[in-house]
């Protein structure tokens, strides 16, 4: 009897040493970043704030970037602050498609504003061009740097409608470009992201 226990209590103390550690460990979130293209120098005047007022078209086919491979999460550290831009960048409110994992997987970085083609695409706070560039994916694009890790891309502009160059400063409110549908784009609209410590984040909470 004092044998069978002996084996029963050394048996049991391989089992609980057995299970692999990785199986009980946690994990989290794997986060991937894409570097933009290469910065193509554009000069010419900064535009001035204009309400168009006209109506957006009801819907829009979610971008597809073809050029990005992301599988990427929200950062967690700067998920809770929020309130940090100074406007939109658009003369609507109207966001047709929001940022996440669509169906099937696939991750927008950004959210989709039903601005009218033609209409003034403005900095969403003061800060410093660091990105002109035309691809595939975005199409015209610039990107902008408001400090302390925090950026906002504005995408789909009218081909060569860029009016800043890389390293002019702006205000909120100060003209880009215009709203168009370059690169991937069904109709034209404002694709907006902002980055916050290296991650994409959900505008949605970083507008007024």
């Amino acid at each position: 009897m004092k044998r069978s226990l002996t084996l029963c209590a050394v048996t049991t103390l391989i089992i609980g040493v057995s299970v692999p550690a990785a199986a009980l460990a946690g994990s989290g979130p794997s986060v991937y970043v894409s570097s933009p293209a290469a910065p193509a120098q554009k000069t010419g005047e900064v535009q001035t704030f204009s309400y168009a007022g006209a109506a957006a078209p009801a819907t829009v086919t979610r971008d597809a970037f073809g050029v990005e491979t992301i599988v990427e999460a929200p950062a967690a550290t700067f998920s809770s602050i929020t309130g940090t831009l100074a406007q939109w960048p658009a003369n609507t409110t109207v966001v047709n498609d929001g940022f996440g994992y669509r169906d099937g997987g696939e991750f927008h970085g950004g959210i989709d504003i039903m601005a009218p083609g033609g209409s003034t695409i403005m900095a969403a706070s003061p800060g410093t061009v660091v990105t002109v560039a035309e691809d595939d994916g975005w199409g015209a694009y610039v990107k902008v740097d408001h400090g302390g890790g925090i950026y906002t891309l504005y995408a789909h502009m009218i081909s060569g409608s860029q009016t800043v160059s890389v390293g002019q400063y702006v205000n909120a409110g100060d003209g880009l470009g215009l709203v168009g549908q370059t690169g991937y784009a069904s109709v034209p609209h404002l694709h907006f992201e902002v980055y916050a410590g290296g991650s994409r984040v959900d505008p949605m909470g970083w507008l007024p």
